[in-house]
């Protein structure tokens, strides 16, 4: 496939929002660092200079200072959003030692341990999601699994009523084009009045559980009351970071659960073994998220001259971490990171952002394929209504998911 790396345009192109994987493997051969065009914005593809990027917080900031959106020439452009050192970054965006602060509050709770015993409540929800499925033979996986299970997960860890997922999962979607790098300025608009919207409801339930007794607090809503109470996060820290759960928590696991179903339902063989040995089904996922993960990069912005590789990246510049690139590197290349069923690689990022919800993410996800596999002898996709996914360069996932079933 031909790539013209100073089109300006190259990186929102039809066939690349369609499937970006090509470009990546060309980006790895003919610039691991390839700076857009016309423009101080860099996309780090090479796994070696993923790394060593990642190892570097201080020159390469996980603020969320400017990102990408399509401009009217139909070319990605940066949209400066904040400043270094802003209090809106929290836990994934915010740099030591406020990330440290965060993240020591969090692991506890997100864990594999702490996660573990939701799995016979996560096994019912997932019941509930296939058995419509089941009853007919066919449905959308998005509508009826992939979307629901993870949105009421995080609402039961946040100590949320489970029921408002439902009104919760659209709100996220309407918040997906503030970072799809393929919305013009007034998409962004709209995409910032959904952001408000989140923030208001998270808002709410924060100040209600602010005025009960410590003791009936619940979820993670009790475990950022008490940082408030102790004077380790503001109101506004524990907000945003509730927000950012919620936001990242829900959508990554539906991509993963989603890309999961389509990959087993375009491929019969690899059904058949994993129904015959369901102990396998872990190491498919990682593989499914080595090949297709959900989160394509995460951005960094520069506060010194940073060199990586052979390109030197002056301060503040944009620079896009690129996961999914530095995943499809070959095995001699990325020193063991590709090693079957290891669950090393870079679809939960890497170093110190290493995603914090991977361990419940992995859960439910293995859930989700354990039962759906367990209550059918076939999933195959809708031939009268294929596949469809999000227009995005930031996070691949599915609008829907027409598939075909038939029970076990």
């Amino acid at each position: 496939m031909d790539f013209d790396l100073q089109d300006p345009a190259l990186l929102l192109r039809d066939d690349v929002i369609a499937d970006p994987r090509p470009l990546y493997d060309a980006l790895r051969r003919r610039a691991p660092v390839w700076q857009l065009p016309g423009q101080q914005t860099y996309l780090v593809s090479d796994p070696a200079l993923v790394r060593d990027a990642v190892a570097r917080p201080a020159e390469l900031s996980s603020n969320l200072v400017s990102l990408l959106h399509r401009d009217a020439g139909g070319a990605p452009a940066q949209l400066r959003i904040a400043e270094l050192g802003d209090a809106i970054h929290v836990l994934a965006t915010a740099d030591p030692p406020v990330h440290t602060r965060h993240r020591r509050l969090l692991q506890p709770h997100l864990n594999a341990v702490a996660v573990a015993p939701l799995e016979p409540w996560l096994g019912e929800v997932v019941e509930q999601g296939i058995a419509p499925l089941l009853a007919t033979g066919r449905g959308d996986a998005v509508a009826l699994l992939s979307d629901p299970l993870p949105a009421m997960t995080i609402c039961r860890l946040a100590g949320l009523p489970e029921k408002e997922a439902f009104d919760l999962v659209p709100v996220v979607a309407d918040i997906g084009p503030f970072l799809d790098g393929l919305t013009d300025r007034d998409g962004m608009e709209r995409s910032i009045a959904a952001v408000a919207r989140m923030h208001a409801y998270v808002q709410a339930r924060l100040d209600a559980a602010l005025a009960l007794p410590s003791a009936e607090r619940a979820g993670l809503l009790g475990v950022l009351c008490g940082a408030v109470d102790g004077g380790t996060l503001t109101v506004g820290e524990a907000r945003d970071i509730l927000v950012q759960i919620f936001s990242a928590g829900t959508e990554t696991t539906s991509s993963l659960i989603a890309t999961t179903i389509e990959t087993l339902a375009r491929d019969a063989d690899l059904q058949h073994r994993l129904r015959a040995e369901p102990a396998r089904i872990p190491d498919a996922l990682e593989a499914v998220l080595r090949d297709d993960g959900p989160f394509q990069f995460h951005y960094r912005w520069t506060t010194a001259e940073v060199t990586l590789g052979d390109v030197r990246l002056p301060a503040g510049s944009l620079v896009l971490l690129m996961w999914a690139a530095a995943n499809r590197a070959a095995p001699d290349d990325r020193s063991g990171d590709r090693a079957a069923g290891d669950g090393v690689h870079f679809a939960f990022g890497r170093g110190l952002h290493f995603c914090i919800g991977a361990p419940l993410a992995r859960l439910e996800a293995r859930i989700a394929v354990e039962r759906l596999l367990a209550r059918t002898s076939r999933v195959a996709l809708d031939p009268d209504h294929p596949p469809v996914r999000r227009r995005t360069i930031f996070l691949r996932r599915h609008v829907s998911l027409p598939i075909l079933t038939e029970p076990a």
